[in-house]
């Protein structure tokens, strides 16, 4: 058989179903088909390998060989041989009809999903159920013998020792065709040829199966690296998406999401929360969580994002060399997005409305309504003179409630336990890590929106030293990096 074939899915899925017509022709079908199968599966890169085109070679040699079935007679018994491996089923139906055994027909199946876990016992079981079903017009009212290299299926011919199994074996049809059948064991020798020498354990193929693209491994149909079962280069993923400055700190959740973006092995989740439960600097400088106390009334979503903003002023912070002792925090409502402005606590209402226009409008326009406490800086009239040339509404909260602005209350406390975290040896230094501490938050993800705020506000992640890329050439910049961390 000569034919030449043009390399692609399309083609591949023609040959097969070509192929697939005249399965009941060749021996081990579904087994010799497998590796094409595999690559035609939804979500699988195509990819071809010296084992696809000796599959292909296979069944062109097993299509062009010359048929050798009989046609059966209905007044001679039959025998049936099956076998299962670790990927698919098979049985031949054969008869004698004065020439010793010759085969009428094979059948074979690939295993699919939960039938890949069932044990060497039950899919043994499952080959002969499934021959049955198959060649059942021909079976019935005749006396079997089905040959297996599974010695415990012998059982089943001893009608007063019932066998105790559950699955595929209790399914097998010797209530159909009672004492008509005989279930043997093929010797030692065929049975060490049809089996492995050992067998391999292995994780369900639907969550594990890896492909290979310039000698790193993938999670099959994901970009994601799969990370083999090395502890330290595990550990060190852990230490990078957690520990580091510009990581943060976060929970479990938080550095869930920004490992698996890139990364993945398995049971990923259970790792990230034994590390950071575990993690001391989380324990020792992280505040507790209280209960909320009664329902809360939030105010209404914004339509995009910078349209309504909040901010409030984080005080009593050490001096800093450079003079600052409190932090601006303003927060968008829409994205959560925030921005840590180092200022003092002795800065004028012109001072803060300078940081406003610095950090705030130049890079995001001007909010629609703006909320804050009543800090004497924001209900001063320089303050709503400003913001009233500017066409922005001022909401303040009432006195003495601060839940009004729940939003920022809840970042001044994350705000404070980064600095914990980040600054326990650098205290007179903590204005200098707020832009890194301020990154972090927004690669972050929120949990009341399931993302980053900087991919809600700019429709992408940032690239951070945490994904894979190409190594730096350059010392001086690797350096700069490493004082990062």
């Amino acid at each position: 058989m000569y034919c030449t074939f043009i390399h692609g899915e399309a083609t591949w899925q023609q040959f097969l179903g070509f192929a697939n017509y005249y399965n009941r022709f060749v021996p081990q079908y579904a087994k010799i088909a497998a590796p094409l199968r595999n690559l035609l599966k939804k979500n699988t890169p195509y990819k071809w390998e010296p084992k696809h085109q000796e599959a292909v070679e296979q069944l062109k040699q097993a299509l062009t060989s010359a048929p050798v079935l009989i046609l059966p007679d209905p007044e001679r018994d039959y025998v049936i041989e099956a076998d299962a491996s670790d990927q698919a089923v098979g049985a031949v139906l054969m008869q004698d009809q004065g020439n010793g055994l010759q085969p009428i027909a094979y059948l074979s199946k690939k295993l699919h999903g939960a039938e890949l876990n069932y044990p060497i016992h039950d899919k043994e079981a499952l080959a002969i159920i499934i021959a049955f079903k198959a060649w059942r017009c021909y079976l019935k009212g005749r006396i079997t013998t089905v040959y297996t290299d599974h010695c415990s299926l012998k059982l089943l011919e001893d009608t007063t020792q019932p066998f105790q199994a559950a699955g595929p074996v209790d399914r097998l049809p010797r209530d159909t065709l009672p004492l008509r059948h005989r279930v043997q064991a093929r010797s030692q020798e065929q049975s060490r040829r049809s089996q492995p020498a050992c067998t391999r354990c292995r994780y369900s193929e639907k969550r594990h199966l890896l492909q290979w693209d310039s000698d790193i491994a993938y999670r099959k149909g994901s970009t994601k690296i799969w990370v083999p079962n090395y502890p330290p280069l595990r550990q060190l993923l852990l230490e990078e998406y957690h520990d580091v400055l510009y990581a943060g700190h976060f929970g479990s959740n938080k550095t869930l999401t920004g490992i698996a973006k890139h990364y993945y092995w398995p049971l990923l989740a259970e790792d990230v929360q034994k590390f950071v439960t575990s993690c001391d600097t989380c324990q020792r400088m992280k505040s507790s969580k209280q209960k909320k106390a009664g329902l809360l009334q939030p105010l209404p979503v914004p339509e995009q994002p910078w349209q309504v903003v909040s901010l409030d002023f984080i005080t009593g912070l050490p001096p800093t060399t450079s003079g600052h002792n409190a932090i601006l925090v303003v927060i968008d409502k829409f994205s959560k997005m925030g921005h840590f402005i180092p200022t003092h606590t002795t800065a004028r209402t012109e001072e803060t409305a300078q940081l406003f226009v610095r950090y705030i409008i130049s890079q995001h326009g001007i909010p629609t309504t703006l909320i804050s406490d009543r800090d004497p800086k924001f209900t001063s009239k320089f303050w709503k003179e400003l913001m009233s040339l500017l066409g922005t509404k001022l909401a303040m909260s009432s006195a003495y409630h601060p839940q009004t602005d729940g939003q920022t209350e809840r970042l001044n406390q994350i705000v404070e336990q980064l600095l914990r975290a980040a600054c326990k040896d650098e205290i007179s230094k903590w204005d200098l890590h707020l832009p890194i501490l301020e990154f972090a938050y927004n690669n972050a993800t929120h949990g009341a929106t399931g993302q980053t705020s900087f991919f809600l506000c700019y429709g992408r992640h940032p690239l951070t030293p945490q994904k894979p890329t190409a190594s730096a050439t350059v010392q001086l910049a690797h350096d700069f990096i490493t004082t990062m961390h």
